[in-house]
């Protein structure tokens, strides 16, 4: 299977993620291609720009994948800007292919914004023609220890058998 990891990232730790996915799909012979998102001007936490001004200088070309895995984190409540409007820009290429959203976040539970986030991310890629598959949501992602990354990848990694 052609699967493409695209993900938003301010701090690495959902990039992070993005890599440990990776690591276990190739392990399972798929291809795989990260794109690790970048913004023209920064988009940051220090740089919160509205949607509309968010301009990505490495949007990948879709083509060839049948799934794509999105991450992106929780900012203010919600996936943060950035990762809605990458979203959104990739939309076009969505149609017919697997989406497969997964969330970061500091809070401990998963349900304190994050499988809502993740819900919407489900909503904007059936939007777009897409089969949106159960989302993945990292919780207490600010906390110290690999276990948590390495379940949340192998959920990825179980969701695409």
């Amino acid at each position: 299977m052609n699967v493409a990891i695209v993900v938003f990232s301010e701090t690495g730790k959902t990039l992070k993620l993005a890599e440990l996915a990776r690591e276990k799909l190739l392990a399972d012979r798929h291809s795989v291609q990260l794109t690790r998102l970048q913004t023209d001007p920064v988009f940051d936490s220090k740089h919160n720009l509205p949607e509309d001004q968010i301009k990505f200088t490495n949007l990948p070309d879709l083509g060839s994948a049948s799934v794509l895995i999105f991450g992106t984190p929780v900012w203010a409540f919600r996936p943060c800007a950035a990762g809605r409007k990458a979203l959104r820009d990739l939309g076009p290429q969505l149609k017919g292919k697997s989406v497969l959203p997964f969330i970061t976040h500091g809070f401990p539970w998963a349900w304190l914004t994050g499988t809502s986030s993740a819900s919407a991310l489900r909503r904007l890629a059936a939007d777009f023609g897409a089969k949106a598959l159960a989302g993945v949501v990292l919780s207490g992602s600010m906390k110290k220890g690999e276990d948590r990354y390495q379940a949340a990848a192998e959920k990825i990694r179980n969701l695409l058998k």
